[in-house]
């Protein structure tokens, strides 16, 4: 299954890092530079986004992925591995990728997203588990999460998100208002986290303040984030409160928008694994 690895070609430092990583894994990949949206014109940006409600961070990651998305249309690829230079994978992503996936009734399949949407949080159907690999199991969500850091997206379902790619009217990562309901999935537990340079030269720092740059590098950040806003007790009211799009046994999704570093992958993914 062919890699592709969105990133800015200034980001020298989130290049080597993941360029590191996927060597010590063994994981061939394609680097595609990343379309800083700051330095669009403004009549650009104004033909591609009328309503002009996003900003440069949001429009060039948009761009980003929907140009894979027609590479992958242009090559007939039956499905690839997307990753942003800031994601870190577990060891058992390599089988995945070698082996390609086993079912392909998806249209985006997640290795590790947020835990919510724009819809609301999201959950997956533990009643319903697929193989995607020899190691890996995934299940249907209950709508679309924030955070394209490590997914697998099928032909078909690139197809579909090309059709309706243009004009744009929310960030890539917002499934809600598509002219049609996407088929998504995730693997349980996730495999992909992000490493503390996630912050750093990427497209969407460029919405950060400096207080939320310096803070997001470290490990406690998202923890304390997500206890501070009592999240999982939020969880488990919007538990009762969703409408699910089939009946199923619901449940909470996991984030994996966490700082995890290289040397720690293995042992904090294979303690979700034992969960």
């Amino acid at each position: 299954m062919p890699v592709f690895v969105v990133s800015l070609k200034t980001a020298t430092d989130r290049r080597a890092a993941l360029k590191s990583h996927l060597d010590d894994l063994g994981i061939r990949f394609e680097w595609f530079d990343a379309i800083r949206g700051d330095q669009l014109s403004l009549p650009y940006r104004q033909q591609v986004n009328p309503v002009g409600n996003m900003s440069p961070g949001q429009l060039g990651c948009y761009l980003s992925h929907i140009h894979i998305y027609e590479q992958i249309i242009a090559q007939a690829l039956p499905v690839a591995l997307i990753l942003e230079d800031d994601a870190v994978l577990h060891p058992s992503v390599k089988n995945l990728i070698e082996t390609g996936c086993l079912n392909l009734d998806f249209d985006y399949c997640f290795l590790g997203s947020d835990d919510c949407g724009d819809a609301g949080y999201v959950y997956y159907d533990a009643a319903k588990p697929s193989r995607l690999s020899t190691q890996h199991m995934a299940f249907p969500l209950s709508s679309g999460p924030f955070c394209l850091h490590a997914y697998c997206i099928t032909l078909e379902g690139a197809k579909k998100r090309v059709a309706c790619a243009y004009p744009l009217r929310r960030p890539i990562d917002h499934y809600h208002d598509l002219p049609y309901r996407p088929r998504m999935m995730t693997v349980v537990p996730m495999v992909a986290f992000v490493n503390e340079l996630s912050a750093v030269q990427s497209m969407s720092s460029l919405n950060w303040s400096g207080l939320q740059t310096r803070a997001r590098k470290y490990r406690w950040y998202y923890p304390l984030r997500d206890l501070l806003k009592l999240k999982f007790v939020r969880k488990l009211i919007a538990l009762q409160r969703t409408p699910f799009p089939h009946p199923g046994q619901w449940r909470a999704l996991e984030s994996a928008f966490k700082v995890v570093r290289k040397s720690r992958l293995k042992n904090v993914a294979d303690a979700n694994w034992r969960k």
